[in-house]
């Protein structure tokens, strides 16, 4: 079962950034809790540039309220789970609750200046994810925009030269879709584990990824 996976890992913290929702992280925010593990709330949003830029928020209820507006800025489409997959409600326990027919696969019509200031306004942190990988922002436009994001997710040693030759605090994540991939890539936060606390030293640069060790 996931919670079990999350139980045994060596991880102290854990973002949980679901593709276009933040709706399954109250429930299992509670259950990770119960293991000792601090719990980051966040979302992955894809904009209309099918840019993917993660939201690390201080508190669930600024996470869930963000998530309401990216819901009316997805595709107003019948979402058939049999063609595009089942986006599956769990309980504490892992057990099946309830099925989202919201196409959260899909982009949304947020351009990326949009989703970074919605993701302020809420007093999350904009982070770039996977920054050369597909959907990655250097992948999908061989740029880094003029915004306002100073965190960006590398996945190797080159991503975090570029990352740091233009200014930004970079994080070594595993981005896991998968059980096995939990823990492949992490960093080393400086402060006490706590959201607040882990949130501002990401703000201020105390990180080490993997490849400074």
């Amino acid at each position: 079962m996931v919670p079990g996976v999350f139980k045994n890992s060596f991880l102290d913290v854990i973002a949980l950034c679901d593709h276009n929702s933040g709706k399954n992280v109250r429930i299992f925010s509670n259950v990770l809790k119960e293991f000792g593990k601090v719990v980051i709330p966040g979302i992955e949003i894809q904009t209309i540039e099918d840019v993917h830029i993660l939201g690390y928020f201080y508190d669930i209820d600024s996470l869930e309220n963000l998530t309401d507006i990216v819901y009316t800025h997805l595709p107003k489409i019948k979402y058939d789970p049999e063609k595009f997959g089942y986006q599956l409600y769990v309980n504490e326990k892992d057990e099946f609750i309830g099925m989202e027919f919201t196409p959260l696969s899909f982009p949304t019509d947020l351009s990326l200046s949009q989703a970074v200031n919605l993701i302020n306004k809420y007093n999350g942190i904009p982070v770039y994810a996977h920054i050369s990988r597909k959907f990655g922002v250097l992948y999908q436009l061989g740029i880094f925009p003029n915004e306002d994001v100073k965190v960006v997710e590398v996945n190797s040693k080159d991503d975090l030269l570029i990352a740091r030759k233009h200014g930004f605090v970079a994080l070594s994540s595993s981005d896991a879709h998968f059980i096995n991939q939990i823990g492949e890539r992490y960093s080393i936060i400086e402060g006490e584990k706590s959201v607040k606390n882990i949130l501002d030293s990401i703000i201020e640069g105390k990180v080490k990824t993997i490849w400074d060790l």
